[in-house]
């Protein structure tokens, strides 16, 4: 099992969500989620909340540095800029690691619906250095 498989698995939120990481390497990742009526922002039809757009892009975003850097990677900051409403039954993400430095990773994350329609553009920022020994993230967690 890769790090990110096992640092990807444990995230309970995600797993709550229903986020799954379908391909990971090279600074890239790409996965998705299935809607399901909680998902939704609206009573009478399936739009999906925005968090759930922005839920995934951090999720994924973060699978795209923690697959170059093989450890912890918690987020700094995250911006999405949402352009159009998420209908259809699945929301799809594709990130991809911009610059990858000493202290700091950016990755850029597009999202698009099941009907094809580009919803979201995400960037992110997330710690690449200074995360040593035990931390908040790996406190009481193991990972082969």
């Amino acid at each position: 099992m890769s790090i990110v498989d096992a640092f990807f698995d444990s995230i309970p939120f995600a797993n709550h969500l229903g986020i799954e990481l379908d391909e990971v390497g090279e600074g890239r990742a790409t996965g998705h989620v299935e809607l399901r009526e909680e998902h939704s922002s609206n009573p009478g039809s399936m739009i999906a909340h925005g968090g759930v757009a922005y839920s995934l892009a951090d999720t994924i975003g973060g699978a795209a540095v923690v697959e170059l850097n093989e450890t912890v990677t918690p987020t700094i900051d995250m911006r999405i800029d949402y352009l159009a409403p998420a209908t259809g039954e699945r929301l799809v993400a594709t990130a991809e690691v911009t610059r990858n430095g000493n202290s700091v990773a950016t990755v850029t994350v597009d999202i698009e619906d099941g009907t094809g329609t580009h919803v979201a553009t995400a960037r992110g920022v997330y710690k690449t250095g200074g995360v040593t020994g035990e931390t908040p993230w790996t406190a009481g967690t193991h990972h082969e």
